[in-house]
């Protein structure tokens, strides 16, 4: 018997609506396995970030504690037991440590009468970008105030402008040092301006204050230090 136009209609919709809702079907499966699939990676995610922070936590207990017997050690003349320890450090501590090791290590040269490995190994410091900035500019501030004599006045002075900036923590060494170069160099003019500088900053130890205040007088230019700040 022929179907009817309304009743091939009819029989088409449901047709469609049968292959739209297989399709849903299907798609609701793969995309349900997809979310889920999602879900479980995100999980997985979390916990892997959890286990890093935990060993990150634990790795830093255990390289502080290495650290404290390496300064323990250099304390008791230890230098021995001292050096194989921050060497340890050094080589598979996090990148604060491994910088803090090689700074106590340039300090047991420095011990062992050895100053131009010292300064060989505070610039090392200085140069590695993976180390905290403070660290850096403390082994920077080492490393040139050790070789000071037989580096050109120019590079002490490049080396040290970017910490010339009044108030910050190594101003004070970075300025008197740049301060002699520059008398090295004949510019009296400057070197009194840079000692001047460190005179006045509040942030300086007094004792620095008093030393550059009169290394400015001995150049003509009269400062009074600020009376005031860390001793």
């Amino acid at each position: 018997m022929a179907r009817s136009p309304h009743s091939n209609e009819a029989f088409f919709r449901e047709v469609d609506d049968e292959v739209r809702r297989e399709k849903m079907t299907v798609a609701a499966r793969r995309y349900g396995l997809i979310a889920a699939a999602l879900v479980v990676i995100g999980l997985i995610a979390f916990g892997g970030w959890l286990f890093w922070q935990h060993h990150r936590d634990v790795r830093a207990g255990e390289n502080g504690e290495v650290l404290t017997a390496a300064m323990t050690a250099l304390g008791a003349g230890n230098s021995a037991a001292a050096k194989t320890k921050l060497a340890t450090l050094e080589q598979d501590g996090s990148a604060g440590y491994a910088a803090l090791a090689g700074v106590l290590q340039a300090d047991a040269l420095i011990r062992d009468g050895k100053n131009g490995d010292a300064a060989t190994k505070f610039m090392a410091v200085a140069n590695d970008a993976g180390a905290p900035q403070p660290v850096r500019d403390l082994a920077l501030v080492r490393a040139t105030a050790l070789a000071f004599d037989t580096l050109p006045p120019g590079t002490v002075i490049a080396r040290l402008k970017p910490l010339m900036v009044p108030g910050t923590a190594w101003f004070g060494s970075a300025g008197e040092l740049t301060g002699l170069a520059q008398m090295k160099l004949g510019q009296t003019k400057e070197a009194a301006q840079s000692f001047a500088e460190v005179a006045k900053d509040r942030s300086v130890p007094q004792s620095l204050r008093g030393r550059v205040a009169q290394l400015a007088a001995d150049l003509g230019r009269d400062v009074q230090p600020a009376d005031s700040g860390r001793s």
